[in-house]
């Protein structure tokens, strides 16, 4: 069976760890030593997990881990430590994070020392590889990268390591500028002009609610009442029960009713299968793959979309999906009501990343100036 390149996958996890593709299943081994074979039933390779996917094999394979290699004394090398972060903290986290911080410890590994010892690490060297990231690189990945550092002796700390914490309150991250790009109505009009009809429905729910792309993706058909939409709590560590958005407020309709009845014939015209999602394919199925946290039915179309609309409008610059959610907040007069819909915790956030229209400031107008014309 070919194994996957060492150079790109098999980094990112424990030494000695191999990674497999025997026709549609996915297995991970892992090559013993003379020394410890005898812990491995005596084999060689020994299979630490098995799956249809990458990700279900990933999983088998940290809990026999877990349950083979004893992690209750504290970790003394940085290897060790990068080994029980990724076996006990990594997997608990979201996908995105997952992701991220996989990426990251790949990185981290390469450019430490694995044998030096956790009490010698100092903040030189964070500060030494954040700036090499930063050159070669980018700067938010960087920040990511010192972000998951930081984490990382965070735990080492809690694990019993008597080190001072080299990162936090030490090195900082990297300013990055906050995206400033402003959609206006009549560059949105010309993108809609030349969207096929998934977008054509899609869009004005986005404007309207100012919910981001995974939460109205997973929008399914229950969540919708004769009130109104439901949405749950965005951050699930945040205090709430989520929030209902209304079809009618003092009698009057908010307009969101109308986009969904235009949903609603889209999915009646479009749809071949029927689905509990609001948004899917043609044959029903969600446009957001829960194992993965990736839309990339959703972002193939955008990008079709984008590209079209550059071509045969008026429109020079791109936008993204997510810029959308900065109109909406922009376009509310009240910052407050913007980081509700927004479900932001804090307003802050809202004003300093997402209220992009430039203010309309007036001029000092008490005094009078001799006309030269």
């Amino acid at each position: 069976a070919p194994l996957v390149k060492r150079s790109t996958k098999n980094r990112q996890y424990p030494k000695g760890w191999r990674v497999r593709k025997q026709r549609r299943l996915y297995r991970i081994c892992f090559r013993t030593s003379d020394l410890n074979k005898h812990f491995w039933q005596n084999k060689s390779e020994y299979l630490l997990g098995s799956g249809t996917t990458l990700g279900e094999a990933e999983k088998q394979a940290y809990q026999t881990w877990l349950a083979k290699i004893v992690t209750t004394d504290k970790p003394y090398t940085m290897g060790s430590l990068f080994d029980r972060y990724q076996q006990q903290v990594i997997p608990k986290k979201s996908k995105s994070s997952i992701e991220s911080n996989t990426i990251s410890l790949t990185r981290l590994r390469l450019a430490i020392d694995l044998n030096q010892p956790v009490i010698t690490f100092e903040p030189h060297q964070a500060f030494a590889y954040r700036d090499y990231v930063h050159t070669h690189l980018s700067a938010k990945r960087a920040n990511l990268d010192i972000e998951c550092l930081s984490h990382i002796f965070t735990k080492a700390i809690e694990w019993g390591c008597k080190v001072r914490h080299p990162i936090k309150s030490i090195v900082t991250k990297i300013p990055i500028a906050s995206r400033d790009r402003y959609v206006t109505d009549e560059e949105l009009d010309w993108f809609l002009s030349t969207a096929n009809n998934f977008l054509k429905c899609y869009v004005p729910l986005k404007l309207a609610t100012g919910k981001d792309q995974q939460m109205l993706l997973r929008v399914k058909l229950s969540d919708i009442s004769e009130d109104g939409i439901f949405f749950p709590q965005r951050i699930k560590t945040q205090k709430g029960r989520g929030s209902i958005l209304p079809f009618k407020y003092e009698g009057q309709s908010t307009g969101l009713k109308e986009i969904i009845d235009n949903i609603m014939s889209w999915r009646n015209r479009y749809l071949k299968v029927q689905s509990f999602y609001l948004f899917c394919s043609s044959y029903g199925k969600p446009m957001f793959n829960e194992k993965t946290g990736k839309a990339h039915n959703f972002k193939s179309q955008w990008q079709r979309a984008m590209t079209q609309a550059i071509a045969l409008t008026p429109l020079n610059e791109k936008f993204t999906e997510h810029d959308l959610r900065a109109k909406t907040a922009s376009d509310i007069e009240d910052a407050e009501n913007a980081a509700q819909l927004l479900q932001h915790s804090s307003v802050s956030t809202t004003q300093k990343i997402y209220i992009r229209k430039p203010q309309i400031v007036l001029p000092l107008s008490d005094k009078t100036y001799p006309s030269f014309f």
